[in-house]
């Protein structure tokens, strides 16, 4: 475990999957927000001010995110003003509004791309697991507004791809927009190679 301070209002915290696993802890305990990981998360907060003097004085946020290097990264921020809180429920709201919008079934979108709303994490998961191996394929895993997005793209084979989207519709709910909606607005989970990582996920539980 290794804690960087970014400045005097924000911190990050790294730590490797063994780390975690020695400390018998999941991604999903983090993304479920369990009395574990919030425990968690308050021994970093006492850890990061021990060690470089990170002092939680205010309100504050957190992130928890999978690096592309495999390693699982807490950031800790404080919030510094009431005004940029408020201006950033405005923002949301009219993020909520566009969203809103433009959420619906996607029966009609090309068959390369594919995002893909579920309610938890774990159904996230199980549609994951379910579908068929596909090396060349393209993925990444979004939270947004408490749900999660799988963004699946460049499923080679054509049979592939419409085994794709049955087992997509199964346990997800097909969305109409495209994924750069979601690197705009959304908080990014696993940036890439998402369906094998939850697969490994399922594995290690």
């Amino acid at each position: 475990m290794r804690i960087m301070k970014i400045n005097d209002n924000t911190v990050r915290i790294f730590i490797s999957f063994t780390e975690l696993a020695e400390m018998n802890l999941s991604l999903a305990d983090f993304f479920q927000r369990t009395t574990r990981s919030e425990q968690f998360f308050w021994e970093l907060i006492a850890k990061a001010r021990e060690e470089v003097d990170f002092h939680i004085d205010q309100p504050f946020w957190i992130q928890a995110m999978v690096e592309t290097n495999g390693e699982f990264v807490v950031t800790v921020a404080k919030q510094e003003e009431q005004a940029e809180t408020d201006l950033e429920h405005i923002l949301q709201q009219a993020v909520n509004e566009r969203r809103s919008a433009s959420r619906q079934p996607a029966k009609a979108a090309p068959k390369e791309e594919w995002v893909y709303a579920f309610e938890d994490l774990e159904d996230a998961v199980d549609a994951a697991v379910a579908l068929p191996a596909a090396p060349e394929a393209v993925s990444a895993l979004y939270n947004y507004e408490g749900e999660y997005y799988i963004a699946l793209s460049k499923v080679a084979a054509l049979r592939k791809r419409r085994n794709v989207e049955t087992i997509l519709d199964e346990y997800g709910e097909a969305m109409i927009f495209t994924e750069g909606f979601l690197r705009e607005h959304a908080e990014v989970i696993i940036a890439e190679q998402a369906v094998p990582k939850l697969k490994l996920l399922r594995g290690a539980g």
